[in-house]
């Protein structure tokens, strides 16, 4: 057996920094996060050794005297055997020996100076140790190699990376777009930080950002969410995680949203800015919050702009939807305004929320809106009104049938929009004190009052008549007693189940038209036009013995029917209607004009 060998892996340095550039980093800006981030934490390092320390980064911008960047912190810095083990070694960390040590600090992974590579192809660093004291230069080039070398010069505890930018990246070192990425990253961060240009120092971060601040007012919340997020929002709701240490505002937007729209967020790692895009902190229903939080404890992805999906996130989120499920049951007896508004603009989660959550469907049950045939109106509001509920799952259902409802003194629920169907069937399911039925055209006709049992003689021979009319029509004929008394007659769509219903329900009344309708009916589906036996022009049909004035009638009737009940009206029954109306004005019907 041959002697084994082991050997390294080869790692190309530039190929490296391409898939950094193209894939980990989203943004060339990055590299300004990195740099705050490992200023930060050899800050907190040093005051682990003095609790006193006062931290402080300080930025030199290039210009005309000096082309470099520079970027400095008063940290712990580096020692020659730091150098050669984090900043040398690929994915090596120097917050990641000891777990409880790092938990202070931002980063966990040693590959993010390498971020400085895209935009510039030399890194510099020159540190000097609090432990060591002695001042070192380490000087690396995208091609892989790099050197340590010792200063003369002495130099202040800490670290100073420097950068030769490249002409692509040149506007990001501008004054003004670099001081407001370095606000944008860093505006919550407890060190201060300033920005030296052409010699002129600038203090531009100093003070505690005030939304984590112990005690604040509402107003105040309100004034940062608009300056931060540019919306006027409805309210703010501080809150606090045991989990993950989250403290933060949820703020609730004043418009609607979409389902599958994500919300800008401002989140923080230990003060330093992370993400606006990542949801994963939030509870998945709350599409209508938006978040501002810093968190102590979560960690970060490789890439560092989203959380890590954990334990501890997760419990974090159940944290986050405690406090805003408490929140909406509180807020309608807190401020009933403000409640109003949440659920008039943003009642179609509610409901999503309602069917997926007993707790929620219990909050919002009773203010609940629901477009009916009088305007919108809540769940309570209609329970009240009448002891039934009635709804369409069909919006060609309600519109044929809310003005027939309207007149019975019916309130009717269109609950043809997402979710309200599914929504009323909980609710009947869970509540069965609440009497919550469907409602179709043809169930309407059920509400319909029957003609009395002595009238059915009188109208066997007309109900045969208009029968036989009705066949060229595929249409069952109905007799009845309905509001309003000037609709002569009503058409309603029915599948081959209802006519069996219907039929098998007049044989068990006895009723002499069961069998009227079993042997004239085609045996193809067949709808359904019901007459108004209380309408004066019906009234006045029973008496018509002309056949052929009763067949245009009936025509123009059917016709009339179709429109009233929006059904589309062709070619075909508008020729229909036209002849009949024909056929009426040359035999003179007097009261044709009353059709």
């Amino acid at each position: 057996m041959q002697e084994e060998k082991s050997y390294s892996f080869q790692v190309n340095l530039k190929g490296m920094i391409a898939l950094l550039s193209e894939h980990l980093y989203s943004d060339p800006n990055t590299f300004i996060r990195e740099l705050l981030q490992n200023g930060v934490d050899a800050i907190t390092a040093l005051k682990h050794l003095d609790e006193e320390h006062q931290g402080k980064i300080t930025i030199e911008l290039p210009g005309t005297e000096q082309p470099k960047f520079q970027f400095s912190d008063n940290g712990i810095g580096l020692k020659e055997t730091d150098i050669h083990q984090f900043l040398s070694v690929i994915g090596e960390s120097s917050k990641s020996k000891d777990i409880k040590d790092a938990q202070d600090f931002i980063g966990k992974f040693g590959i993010g100076l390498l971020s400085c590579f895209v935009v510039s192809d030399e890194i510099v660093v020159e540190t000097k140790s609090a432990l060591e004291q002695l001042p070192l230069r380490w000087t690396a080039r995208a091609e892989g190699d790099y050197k340590i070398e010792r200063l003369t010069e002495d130099i202040p505890v800490g670290t100073r990376v420097i950068l030769s930018p490249k002409k692509q990246f040149n506007y990001i070192f501008e004054g003004d777009y670099f001081e407001k990425k370095i606000k944008f990253y860093g505006d919550a961060l407890r060190e201060t930080i300033s920005i030296v240009v052409g010699g002129d120092e600038k203090i531009i971060h100093k003070e505690e950002p005030k939304w984590l601040a112990p005690s604040i007012s509402k107003t105040e919340l309100l004034a940062i969410g608009k300056d931060l997020f540019h919306v006027n929002f409805l309210d703010a709701i501080p809150f606090e995680t045991t989990a993950g240490k989250a403290k933060g505002v949820l703020y609730i937007l004043p418009f609607r949203t979409q389902f599958s729209s994500k919300q800008r967020h401002r989140i923080y790692l230990k003060r330093m800015f992370l993400a606006e895009e990542d949801q994963s902190i939030l509870p998945n229903w709350a599409f209508f919050v938006r978040m501002l939080v810093n968190t102590e404890e979560l960690s970060a992805t490789a890439s560092r702009e989203s959380l890590m999906k954990n334990d501890l996130l997760r419990q974090a989120r159940k944290e986050i939807a405690v406090v805003l499920k408490t929140y909406l049951q509180q807020v309608k007896k807190i401020d009933f305004d403000i409640y109003i508004r949440i659920i008039q603009t943003h009642y179609l989660h509610l409901k999503a929320f309602a069917l997926e959550d007993p707790d929620f469907l219990e909050i919002f049950l009773a203010d609940i809106p629901f477009e009916t045939n009088r305007g919108q109106r809540s769940f309570q509001n209609i329970i009240d009104h009448q002891q039934q509920l009635y709804y369409c799952a069909d919006f060609e259902d309600f519109k044929q049938i809310d003005r027939m409802a309207d007149t019975q003194g019916m309130i009717l629920v269109n609950a043809s929009y997402t979710f309200d169907t599914e929504l009323l069937r909980r609710i009947k399911q869970k509540y069965r004190d609440y009497k919550i039925t469907e409602m179709s055209p043809n169930q309407l006709l059920e509400t319909f009052q029957p003609i009395h049992e002595d009238e059915h003689n009188h109208y066997v021979s007309f109900q045969k008549e208009v029968q036989r009319i009705l066949d060229d029509y595929s249409c069952v004929l109905e007799i009845r007693r309905f509001k309003p008394v000037d609709t002569p007659a009503i058409f309603t769509k029915m599948e081959q189940n209802n006519v069996e219903n219907t039929i098998s329900q007049l044989k068990e009344n006895a009723n002499p038209f069961a069998q009227v309708l079993k042997t004239s009916r085609p045996n193809k589906i067949q709808n359904t036009l019901c007459l108004n036996a209380d309408n004066a022009l019906i009234k006045t049909l029973m008496d018509i013995k002309d056949v052929y004035m009763l067949r245009s009638v009936m025509e123009v009737l059917y016709v009339q029917a179709l429109i009233l009940g929006k059904y589309p009206v062709q070619e075909r029954e508008m020729k229909v209607m036209n002849e009949a109306l024909k056929s009426l004005i040359v035999m003179g019907l007097d009261n044709f004009v009353n059709l």
